[in-house]
């Protein structure tokens, strides 16, 4: 499915799996939240999960009102599979959204056909990119943002954040790094305090089972200066690991070049380990 499609109606769940594989961490991280609702970090945690969804080409469900001409023209006792239905009428689609008392609204999103369920709406949807849709909603006047999965555990995304998260999704560039002959490790610059202590626990807290050990080191490569992290793996296909940093970086404001390099064990003499395995690795001294 490409951008283009997006337009489409679809309630098979099958065709959008692809493109929800990433939401079932969204929802957790959303009942996380609403565990403590005080807590900075679990919010934040919702919006990492989010980002990480948009990187990935992640779609959401969009709620609509079944017009009345698809309703009248489609008999579910006699419509069969792979029967072609002709409409005499050209069909508009509305946006269901939901409304505050000072006139303002919210347009509600669903990361999946159980979270809509819940609700006890009955509609159609739109199979939605979630960028396209999100930039969209903040052309939309008198509307304050979007609420994911509305009900008693919902989570609102302001315009303002809206426009931070897709602002981040375009800056975002994850690349598995492949130096160059010119290529040379050195100390990573302006690294601030305490740092690699919280990405040591990120990663064990993240990545227990999928990777062995994570390296933190500075490359400079033909001029170019970067953070590296160099991670052990047995994983056939590493790209959602580095993925998963690179949005808990974004997140976290990381302004510095970042790259990723796949390796099969210490990758020179002093690099500095962040994570090995269960054990959580602490930073050592200078």
């Amino acid at each position: 499915m490409t951008k283009s499609d997006n337009n489409m109606i679809n309630n098979d769940t099958d065709m959008i799996d692809n493109f929800t594989r990433f939401n079932l961490m969204i929802e957790e991280k959303i009942e996380e939240f609403h565990r403590d609702t005080n807590s900075e970090e679990a919010a934040w945690a919702v919006l990492e999960a989010i980002l990480h969804a948009m990187i990935m080409e992640g779609h959401v469900l969009v709620p609509v009102e079944t017009p009345d001409a698809m309703i009248e023209a489609v008999d579910p006792e006699k419509v069969k599979e792979g029967d072609v239905i002709t409409l005499e009428e050209e069909i508009h689609w509305k946006l269901i959204h939901l409304n505050y008392e000072d006139g303002t609204a919210a347009m509600p999103v669903f990361t999946s056909w159980e979270k809509l369920y819940e609700t006890g709406l009955s509609c159609s949807t739109f199979d939605m990119f979630m960028d396209e849709y999100f930039s969209q909603v903040l052309e939309m006047e008198n509307v304050k943002g979007i609420v994911v999965n509305p009900g008693e555990k919902g989570f609102f995304l302001s315009k303002e954040i809206i426009q931070a998260m897709l602002n981040e999704k375009d800056r975002v560039k994850m690349v598995q790094h492949k130096p160059s002959d010119k290529a040379r490790f050195a100390a990573p610059e302006n690294v601030p305090e305490g740092f690699k202590e919280i990405m040591s626990e990120f990663f064990r807290n993240n990545f227990s089972g999928q990777i062995q050990r994570v390296w933190f080191t500075g490359l400079e490569d033909d001029g170019d200066k970067s953070w590296l992290f160099a991670i052990e793996t047995d994983l056939e296909e590493p790209r959602p690991v580095f993925d998963r940093i690179h949005t808990f970086m974004t997140m976290m404001g990381v302004k510095t070049p970042l790259d990723y390099m796949r390796v099969p064990g210490q990758p020179w003499p002093g690099a500095e380990l962040l994570y090995g395995g269960e054990e959580l690795i602490k930073t050592p001294k200078n």
